[in-house]
């Protein structure tokens, strides 16, 4: 029998979406405190998104001719990528524009990277090492609540550039982590031919109905970005800060980590089609009480919600593509389904910016309520429509 190598994917998760949880969560309020308009603020993360949305495809298709084991080089050369933005940031005492674009494409370098973590767990499944995809992405979404929780209270104790450096730190590890996987062999897997494996715009003619039910994932993205991003925005009105803000993310990823990492005894009981209704009507309640919170209390209550929205959302993801596409298009499963998600991200942090700066925080609520309903009539007209493959 193969190596266990669940607990090396953990450190993994952990090491990304702690880091994912300063560089990307606390966005907003970093770059507030830098000077930025919180609509410039919301073209530069909607711009590194949209950068990361196009590159996935272009990456998984490269992963699906070339062989698995390029995934691990992959990974290692975005979090290459991403040290070097958030470093240089801080080295070369960048300023203005030139600070935004360097944020971006280390955010960028970061997004892109997450399709390629859930081809790791897939692409070492099938050749025989075990790896429990729930355990790593629940106790990841753990680090993640961690990190929120310390992340915020330093930013509110000692000032926005300790979030970098703390995101450095994460990133270091996961270089570390990533260079200890060992080699798959290529006779392996590569079981399908170079027939088999379709282009990325004949993925769109071949998987007709998974790419319309992407729509879904994606106006559900749009709605949990905007509210995640700008939440320092929603929370500043009720008494909230930075602090609030980190607390409101802990809680949701805490409880977040407890479903995820039950995840395989959930689809025991629940399809995943059904998983992805939920999560769309999760999402949708979670728009409506937003709209209806008085106090930053309310707002901790809210994100309990995050048990039964992104918590059945993003693992049902890597099942739902895997069991719609096939195997010799498994990385653009993933990225395609991970670049719709990352798409929503983008139109979500535009849109949330230019809600606040044209109009207000009630506004930005009321466009989330539109977001998570489309998402939600989207999930319940596709999900169960097959394509012939």
């Amino acid at each position: 029998m193969k190596k266990n190598l669940t607990l090396r994917y953990t450190v993994q998760q952990c090491a990304y979406w702690a880091a994912a949880a300063g560089v990307v969560s606390f966005a907003t309020a970093f770059l507030l405190e830098k000077g930025f308009a919180a609509s410039h603020i919301g073209i530069l993360l909607a711009s590194g998104n949209l950068l990361s949305c196009v590159a996935q495809p272009m990456l998984a298709g490269m992963a699906d001719r070339i062989g698995r084991n390029i995934v691990k080089w992959f990974i290692l050369g975005l979090t290459t990528v991403s040290m070097v933005c958030f470093g240089g940031i801080r080295l070369l005492n960048a300023q203005g524009p030139l600070y935004g674009l360097i944020y971006l494409l280390g955010v960028f370098a970061l997004d892109a990277m997450n399709p390629l973590l859930n081809a790791v767990s897939v692409s070492y499944n099938q050749q025989g090492f075990r790896i429990n995809y729930g355990v790593g992405r629940g106790i990841g979404s753990f680090a993640y609540a961690v990190s929120a929780l310390v992340i915020g209270k330093v930013m509110a104790a000692w000032g926005a550039d300790w979030m970098i450096y703390i995101a450095l730190g994460l990133l270091a590890v996961n270089v570390a982590v990533t260079l200890g996987y060992p080699a798959l062999p290529e006779s392996g897997v590569r079981q399908a031919t170079a027939s088999q494996c379709c282009s990325v715009p004949v993925f769109f003619r071949r998987y007709k109905w998974y790419c319309v039910s992407l729509l879904g994932v994606m106006s559900l993205a749009m709605f949990h970005s905007m509210t995640e991003n700008y939440l320092i925005e929603i929370v500043s009105p009720l008494g909230g800060d930075s602090g609030t803000v980190g607390i409101a993310l802990f809680v949701a990823t805490a409880i977040e980590m407890v479903v995820i990492v039950n995840f395989d005894w959930l689809r025991t009981r629940i399809s995943d089609n059904w998983l992805l209704r939920l999560a769309g009507l999760s999402f949708l309640l979670k728009s409506v009480l937003f709209l209806m919170a008085k106090n930053v209390i309310a707002v901790y209550g809210i994100q309990l919600l995050q048990a039964t929205s992104y918590s059945f959302l993003s693992p049902t993801q890597l099942y739902y593509a895997e069991a719609k596409v096939n195997p010799a298009d498994m990385v653009k499963g993933q990225a395609f389904i991970t670049a719709a998600y990352t798409l929503g991200c983008a139109i979500g942090n535009f849109t949330g910016g230019q809600l606040l700066d044209a109009f207000d925080v009630r506004t930005l609520l009321w466009a989330g309520v539109a977001m998570a309903t489309a998402g939600t009539a989207v999930f319940f007209l596709t999900v169960d429509k097959k394509d012939k493959i």
